[in-house]
């Protein structure tokens, strides 16, 4: 009798262990079938509104002269190769505020926004001319865009006379690829970049910055800091994309930074589909309340 109990629970194991992993192939299978329709609708042309003519430029550090940025511009447009296809990956976004979502027209469907693209890469240059270090400040997010820009640099400095020193200081570089052109910027490629209509990111954390006690010591008792960065396809910040856009102190930059992977986003969507987007978000500090002084 107990060796029958036996296998019926043995039984009974199989037969939950079978519904379990049926469970999980149909939930893959699910997520692959989302995961095309998204791909579907954001590569497609149902969410368009219209096209928009869109360049790339390509710019350096602005302290030199023109002549040693044309130089080095010149050099890495000539070995750069865009990536093909040039799929979107990321799009212009608003202004967040904490912990509240402001309607605007139309943001049931979605508000028109074209691709955003921004990378930024590094490069040292030595005294004698040679290269050292090469690498990515800030991502693009866009596929195949980021190493496509690295080969391009790295092949520009195998060029003996690409990156000549201005002193004897050994030089950082910092390479940009955006869609804005920056003074003394070189148009790296032109296309056109269809808009669509995107329902924006939303900030679902309402936590309360906490204020800095290096701030305190400096006598400060308010602040802010305003971040900007991509809020990706889970709604969470990408670290690799953050830039500050403006701050009151350092000390507010540092707790800003340090309390970004907390946040916590709704993505932006296109017709369902959760899509990258690129957003500024302010940090406000104000400090503690202090208990009024005992009365003698």
């Amino acid at each position: 009798m107990r060796r029958c109990r036996l296998r019926a629970k043995a039984a009974r194991c199989v037969a939950l262990a079978v519904v379990a992993l049926s469970r999980a192939s149909w939930i893959e299978a699910q997520a692959s079938r989302d995961s095309a329709r998204c791909d579907s609708i954001v590569g497609g042309t149902a969410a368009v509104v219209d096209s928009v003519s869109t360049a790339l430029f390509l710019s350096v550090s602005n302290w030199m002269t023109d002549d040693q940025r044309e130089l080095i511009t010149s050099h890495i447009a000539r070995f750069f190769v865009p990536p093909s296809p040039f799929r979107l990956s990321v799009f212009e976004g608003p202004a967040l505020v904490r912990g509240l979502r402001i309607s605007t027209p139309g943001d049931s469907l979605g508000v028109p926004r074209a691709a955003s693209v921004n990378g930024t890469y590094w490069i040292e240059v030595t005294p004698d001319g040679a290269t050292e270090g090469l690498g990515v400040v800030r991502s693009s997010l866009v596929h195949g865009l980021d190493s496509a820009v690295v080969r391009a640099i790295r092949a520009a400095a195998r060029v003996e006379t690409a990156f000549r020193p201005v002193s004897i200081d050994r030089w950082r570089l910092e390479i940009r690829v955006t869609g804005d052109s920056l003074e003394g910027a070189r148009r790296l490629a032109q296309g056109t970049f269809p808009r669509m209509r995107v329902r924006d990111a939303a900030a679902s954390s309402t936590k309360r910055p906490t204020f800095p006690e290096e701030a305190l010591a400096h006598g400060l008792d308010h602040g802010e800091a305003v971040l900007r960065f991509v809020v990706d396809r889970d709604g969470l910040p990408a670290p690799e994309t953050v830039e500050i856009v403006r701050a009151t102190a350092l000390p507010f930059v540092r707790a800003s930074l340090s309390m970004l992977a907390d946040q916590r986003f709704t993505p932006a969507t296109i017709r369902g589909c959760p899509v990258a987007q690129l957003v500024e978000f302010p940090f406000i500090f104000d400090a503690p309340r202090r208990p009024p002084p005992l009365s003698p």
